[in-house]
């Protein structure tokens, strides 16, 4: 083995210099003068590695603190991260982590350099205190700045890779989200109409496309005030801020849209701010929403609220239902009137459903069903889910039938609706024959109180259920040529839970209305249609309804904790 200096690197020497600087944890190092062994790069070499701050030591000189300055904490500590980051292990130039999971900060900042003093004075030590080769000294030190300023370069490119990619990914995640839960089949046309929010009111579309709402309540007093407003959400008028009839709410506004004469039916003129309960059993007619005529004030009927009402195609006006006082079980009847409110006839004082109120009469637009009435929900003490059909005179009625899915096994046909029991909701049905329920107060608390806000479509029968002509099979659920229609549940509208709102169908679209309501922040003056919308308010609706529905959960399962605890 020669002791004599060595001269500068050849091509072959630099390469294999290079190659040994990413493989080892220090990188190069200089050599020493004349005398000395041989520099610590060579394989062959028996010295020591000359220390530098370079490599992994660079992320522990760091540390400051007193503590890690001592050899065996320090020992520990450097032990405990080369398990994390062993670059001779992976092949990385860097450390592991860098090239299985992202490049870390250690990856960012390599190899920190001695200067040219302390060097010398080290590379003396570790040869004995022999002349140190300055020559050499200048070309180590040249060479290893280029091969750190390569390596930044190399990992630079790296960062800007992965942090492309990384935004990239994130971008696309962020884009899908705003996507799915902007996207809503609902569209709000005004948040505040202008009128004061408000619950258990009256609102009808006429044929020409208005709105009119009338009364209702809030926590403190009923309103008497009419309101007009075009069916896109603008242009609302107060036509009366104080009508001819009482203030009321639990009411009902019809208007035939032959004519465009509006009807209100009924209502309580008190129960609200510490006043009596006071239902009401009168008849008013207007043509334009401003003149109101008494058709009678005792109709036959029992006084009451919270019922429901429609018009036929004929002008004929119904009433079902409703909670008149006595007890809180509500009214199983059924009433007529043909001309215009003036004169009442029963059409059944005891119809089989139980005695109720807060439901909805719905009359079918159009379908196999068409000028059908249905009863949908309500409470007779307990909310139902049950739904009936009557003919077009409000006579003969049946409770319906439907299809509940079941996995893994037959489906099930059940007397009552696949939605939650429920009162207080809006339902309508369009001239395709569909029929539809919004909202509602539950009898059970969800993640929005007692409140709902899902929405539920039934499809249009394609033809009347028929029984096989013998029987098949011994289950009765196989005997029938076409199961019972199923409710569908079409989405979890951006609107807030809500009850106590108004609910119509524009004939030219047939697309659904929601009007006010009460939630668990309050009463509403809101808008809303069901059409395709874009909307960034969606998007927080939406992330606040999965917020309540994760927050309820927790709650569940914590009460559930705390019941089976000690």
């Amino acid at each position: 083995m020669s002791s004599s200096p060595r001269s500068p690197r050849t091509g072959g020497d630099k390469d294999n210099d290079e190659e040994m600087g990413e493989e080892s944890d220090e990188g190069s190092s200089p050599r020493s003068g004349t005398n000395s062994p041989r520099s610590p790069r060579s394989p062959h070499s028996t010295s020591p590695r000359s220390p530098r701050a370079g490599g992994r030591s660079g992320i522990f000189n760091r540390f400051g603190a007193a503590d890690l300055r001592k050899k065996g904490k320090r020992r520990k500590l450097v032990r405990f991260l080369r398990s994390f980051c062993h670059r001779k292990r992976s092949g990385c130039p860097k450390c592991r982590c860098c090239i299985r999971f992202f490049p870390c900060l250690y990856c960012c900042q390599p190899d920190m350099l001695l200067d040219k003093k302390s060097l010398i004075e080290q590379l003396k030590k570790a040869s004995g205190g022999k002349e140190v080769n300055m020559a050499m000294v200048e070309d180590t030190l040249q060479h290893d700045k280029e091969r750190r300023k390569l390596h930044k370069q190399r990992w630079r490119s790296r960062w800007r890779i992965f942090f492309c990619g990384f935004s990239t990914l994130a971008l696309t995640a962020l884009t899908v989200l705003v996507v799915i839960f902007a996207i809503s089949p609902w569209t709000q046309l005004c948040d505040d109409c202008g009128w004061s929010g408000r619950a258990y009111f009256g609102a009808a579309l006429t044929p020409g496309g208005r709105i009119i709402l009338l009364g209702g309540r809030d926590a403190s007093h009923n309103f008497g005030d009419v309101w007009s407003g075009s069916k896109d959400g603008t242009d609302w008028k107060r036509l009366l801020q104080f009508a001819s009839f009482e203030p009321r709410h639990g009411h009902a506004l019809l208007c035939d849209r032959n004519t465009g004469e509006l009807f209100l039916l009924g209502g309580d003129a008190g129960s609200v701010g510490g006043s009596a309960f006071l239902p009401m059993r009168d008849a008013w007619l207007s043509t334009d929403g401003q003149t109101w005529v008494q058709q009678t004030s005792a109709a036959p009927w029992a006084a009451r609220k919270f019922f429901g009402a429609n018009v036929d195609s004929q002008g004929r006006l119904y009433i079902a239902g409703g909670l008149s006082g006595h007890g809180n079980g509500g009214l199983n009847d059924v009433w007529r009137s043909q001309d215009k409110g003036i004169s009442w006839e029963p059409m059944s004082l005891a119809a089989p459903w139980s005695a109720r109120h807060s439901i909805q009469l719905v009359r079918m637009l159009g379908g196999l069903n068409k000028d059908r009435f249905y009863i949908l929900g309500g409470t007779d003490g307990f909310a139902q889910h049950d739904v009936w059909e009557g003919d077009g005179e409000g006579t003969g009625w049946e409770l319906m039938r439907f299809t509940h899915h079941r996995e893994s096994s037959y489906d099930s046909f059940e007397h009552r609706a696949s939605w939650r029991p429920r009162a207080a909701a809006a339902a309508v049905a369009d001239s395709n024959g569909l029929l539809k329920i919004f909202g509602g107060l539950l009898d059970e608390e969800g993640p929005e109180g007692y409140f709902s806000r899902e929405a539920w479509q039934l499809p249009s029968p394609e033809g009347p259920p028929s029984e096989w002509w013998q029987k098949q099979s011994n289950d009765d659920r196989l005997n029938v040529r076409s199961k019972p229609l199923e409710w569908l549940k079409t989405s979890d509208p951006p609107w807030s839970a809500r009850a106590g709102l108004q609910g119509f169908v524009d004939p030219e679209d047939n697309a659904a209305y929601i009007v006010g309501g009460e939630d668990r922040l309050g009463f509403k003056a809101d808008l809303w249609k069901e059409a395709f919308s874009i909307n960034f308010d969606n998007l927080y609706n939406m992330i606040e309804l999965t917020f309540l529905r994760f927050t309820a959960s927790q709650n569940a399962t914590s009460t559930n904790t705390t019941a089976d605890g000690p």
